[in-house]
């Protein structure tokens, strides 16, 4: 028998009391989903939505966004048709099934969307199922303990509380592997989430904008970039300018990861807009605008670039503050950005921000996968496999961000059909 709106609207208010309870109670959302289908009469699919507090447009919005990244026409996707899909009434083909997964960051059939053998096929291709974490390693308990606390605190968490929950995260972002980070900052997330008060709502902005920096560096573009959107947009609705400037300028540097130096471009001159001060308009610069250039051949675009970045770190007397911009950061950015045309430069460059971080740091690792590319394109072989064999030492695989994976693979290319580097780049393949 159907049932009516107003059975509906009441399923609702109760699964966001049950959403409300648990998230009091530091309970993750899958838990919160089985809770809801436990004690009320809702498809999984539509449980997730409601565990998540999301709104049937902002998962039509961020199914759009995992076509964009994909490189996919938008597609037709109402909040009708989730709807139907919802309650039941009709059923999703492959690519959105895929898409929702990817939304929700669940597995297929924790929707309640059955998987034909052998997996789905998106586009020709197999679909990649989420990881699944370990459990949180005892050895990071100061870590865990933040977003306990916070939910200990319940309904009577002060703004004052998220801003120092928010401030841990960003003085240690760089003290624990990115996936653990990231949960835990997405626990806390949602622990604040009933918050509407302005100052907590900016704490909120600025969550998501790390969890958009944390997906970047655990090899999650579309997630980053619907946690940058989120960002960017609480901070225009609340008039942080700085947040918003910075989740645009995460936003092109996650654009170019995927080879979009155009878009990337263009998402940079919005980051400008936003860029009040020198530090924030050399930061805009050297994240959103080398690389780009670089890759587009404009060698002349760049080196002007540089120069109006240089003379903004001079002239700038910030400090780098809450995900801020320093020396180290502007001298890896200008090394990458000078691989291809001026090797002989990024290798200066690189060996410079190395110099002024702390060894085996996300950083310093960084600096050095660069600073290896640099030799290699110089044709010193045996610099090139010691500087890569140094970082591989110093850091534990699964403290590598994604983003120097991915140079420690091209560094790999690189080297290829060299016998000197056969064994780095066997110890690179592993990594994934």
């Amino acid at each position: 028998m159907p049932v009516s709106r107003a059975t509906r609207a009441q399923l609702a208010r109760e699964a966001a009391r049950i959403r409300a309870e648990h998230q009091r109670a530091g309970a993750p959302v899958p838990a919160i989903t089985a809770q809801i289908t436990r004690e009320l009469p809702l498809s999984a699919l539509e449980a997730w939505r409601l565990a998540y507090g999301w709104s049937r447009r902002h998962v039509v919005e961020a199914v759009g966004e995992v076509y964009r990244v994909e490189g996919l026409a938008t597609p037709g996707l109402t909040t009708a048709m989730l709807c139907r899909w919802e309650h039941g009434q009709a059923r999703p083909g492959p690519e959105y099934i895929h898409a929702l997964a990817q939304v929700y960051g669940t597995m297929p059939t924790r929707l309640g969307l059955a998987l034909p053998a052998g997996g789905l096929d998106w586009y020709g291709q197999r679909i990649p199922q989420p990881r699944q974490e370990p459990q949180m390693p005892s050895e990071y308990p100061e870590l865990v303990a933040v977003a306990d606390s916070i939910g200990l605190h319940g309904a009577d968490t002060g703004a004052y509380l998220a801003e120092n929950a928010l401030d841990f995260y960003a003085a240690r972002y760089s003290d624990f592997p990115p996936h653990i980070l990231a949960r835990e900052v997405a626990r806390c997330r949602s622990l604040l989430m009933h918050h509407q008060d302005t100052d907590t709502r900016r704490v909120l902005g600025w969550l998501s904008a790390l969890l958009g920096n944390l997906a970047h560096h655990t090899a999650d573009p579309a997630g980053a970039l619907i946690h940058l959107g989120t960002a960017a947009r609480i901070g225009e609705q609340v008039g942080d300018a700085r947040l918003t400037g910075w989740a645009v300028g995460a936003q092109s540097m996650v654009t170019m990861s995927q080879d979009r130096p155009t878009d990337a471009l263009d998402l940079a001159d919005h980051a400008a807009q936003y860029a009040t001060t020198p530090l924030r308009r050399a930061q805009v610069t050297a994240w959103c605008r080398l690389r780009p250039l670089a890759a587009l051949g404009d060698t002349a675009g760049m080196a002007e670039a540089i120069r109006q970045a240089r003379r903004d770190m001079d002239a700038s007397a910030d400090a780098p503050g809450r995900f801020g911009f320093d020396q180290p950061e502007f001298e890896l950015h200008v090394a990458e950005a000078q691989l291809a045309h001026h090797p002989a430069a990024a290798r200066e460059h690189a060996t410079a921000s190395a110099g002024l971080k702390r060894v085996g740091s996300p950083g310093w690792a960084a600096a050095i996968a660069v600073h290896a590319r640099a030799e290699a394109a110089h044709h010193q072989t045996q610099d090139a496999v010691g500087l890569a064999e140094n970082l591989l030492d110093a850091v534990p695989a699964d403290a590598l961000r994604a983003n120097t994976v991915t140079r420690l693979q091209h560094l790999a290319d690189d080297l290829s059909g060299q016998p000197a580097a056969r064994g780095l780049t066997e110890r690179i393949r592993a990594l994934g």
